[in-house]
């Protein structure tokens, strides 16, 4: 594009200054840019706003003249062709190109007022074609429920089996939208109306009243338990009880000597011994999960201080961090040992294939969470070691990056500056490789 286009594009005069040019890039930064429009793909017209923000700000930092469009003679050409050139020029004709300019520009806006008028007459049409489309679903629900009722007729209910008629004849009042129509008229007006529609009597409404009021009502209960149901759900898949001792990894012998020094916790009643013995003499006994600060790590004994008293205790009965933490995440007994490198968590069955270039320093975990009803897996990779990936299934993904320190394996995170961010969005992975560069 040229730099008329450039100006023309930003909806700015060519005689525009830095700082108007800028306003204007942002206020059209602000309606095209992709996060503004999830439903619509705006991200050409945001990269052309961009480069013709950048070729007017240098123009307008060099002095550049906005001359590069083909010379338009307003006056007759004998005048033109016989013009001199060492003259000056004619204010007539440069009044004349700015008006020009300006029916262009007046006609780029009233194109996009039409534009704009076109979006909302479809979006209104979808939001009709939405709203009969529900109307037909909640019609067909409403006479499945009157069906479902053996003792409804048009006389009302009734409790004893001999009057109950059979099911092909069962008298179904007619639908009538959620949404009244007649909100605004009286109520005798309403029930006139209702008696010219149907030709009963008045009192007909008041029983359609009755089972719309008994159809909503069930509804909302049916809802209202499936959202409990829900929330309990949830609740014990999230739970902070303390996880079963036999399912948690067993104490291995100095694992984790680095994240032995500082605010630990105790699993159990612990004793703190006078020097690093069980025979020795025990200093105070210490309540399960009270925290105390651990100092150094010899074998399997750690030297700690708690409540202004130092000793010895064995560190198969201490846990890593405080015992607050522990309870917040769920975390409790021992983290066990770190996957190996590129180790699934997880069941993946697929053939695509995806190159890992990592570059984080410290281990992390990529978890591939699928939009297609599939169970999520991980893959577990160390700091700045690639990986290739030959197994993700067939799909559609969201990529979350999770890093942080001491993985455990029973609650599958890290213990400790545990951060997890989403990397990326709609990934299709379809049997072809593809490659994924991890930076910090």
């Amino acid at each position: 594009m040229s730099l008329l286009d450039d100006f023309q594009l930003l909806d700015i005069p060519t005689n525009a200054s830095e700082q108007e040019a800028k306003a204007a890039f942002r206020r059209l930064a602000r309606r095209y840019h992709p996060d503004k429009n999830p439903d619509t793909d705006t991200t050409e017209i945001f990269q052309r706003l961009q480069a013709a923000y950048e070729n007017v700000q240098r123009a307008i930092k060099q002095g550049k003249k906005v001359n590069d469009w083909k010379p338009f003679s307003f006056g007759d050409k004998k005048s033109s062709s016989t013009r001199n050139r060492y003259t000056s020029h004619s204010t007539r004709s440069d009044k004349e190109q700015e008006a020009f300019i300006k029916e262009g520009q007046r006609a780029y806006e009233e194109m996009k007022r039409n534009n704009a008028q076109q979006e909302k007459a479809r979006e209104d049409a979808i939001k009709n074609v939405r709203n009969t489309l529900n109307e037909k679903r909640i019609k067909a629900l409403y006479e499945g429920a009157f069906k479902a009722s053996k003792n409804f007729t048009s006389k009302g209910f009734n409790y004893t089996d001999e009057t109950v008629k059979p099911k092909a004849d069962y008298d179904i009042p007619p639908y009538q939208s959620f949404v009244d129509d007649d909100e605004d008229l009286t109520t005798n007006q309403q029930q006139a109306h209702y008696q010219d529609e149907r030709n009963e009597p008045v009192s007909q409404p008041i029983k359609l009243d009755a089972a719309k009021a008994a159809f909503r009502a069930a509804t909302y209960i049916a809802c209202f338990a499936a959202g409990v149901y829900s929330t309990l759900y949830w609740q014990s898949s999230y739970s902070t009880d303390p996880v079963v001792e036999n399912t948690l990894p067993t104490y291995i012998s100095g694992l984790y000597p680095q994240f032995r020094v500082g605010t630990n916790h105790t699993l159990t009643q612990t004793n703190l011994y006078a020097e690093p013995d069980t025979s020795s003499s025990v200093l105070l006994s210490m309540e399960s999960q009270s925290d105390l600060q651990s100092i150094k790590m010899q074998g399997d004994w750690l030297t700690v201080r708690y409540k202004g008293v130092n000793g010895w205790v064995q560190a198969k009965d201490i846990g890593f961090g405080s015992s607050a933490l522990a309870r917040f995440t769920g975390c409790l007994g021992y983290p066990g040992a770190a996957p190996q490198h590129g180790e699934r968590i997880g069941a993946a069955d697929g053939n695509s294939r995806l190159r890992i270039i990592n570059q984080l320093p410290q281990h992390s975990m990529l978890t591939f969470q699928s939009y297609d009803g599939q169970k999520p897996f991980s893959i577990y990779l160390y700091g700045q070691q690639s990986f290739a990936a030959n197994y993700i299934p067939r799909g559609n993904y969201r990529l979350v990056l999770e890093t942080g320190y001491l993985y455990h394996h029973a609650c599958n995170k890290f213990l400790f500056n545990d951060t997890s961010k989403v990397i990326l969005e709609n990934v299709d992975f379809g049997g072809t490789e593809q490659s994924l560069t991890l930076t910090p």
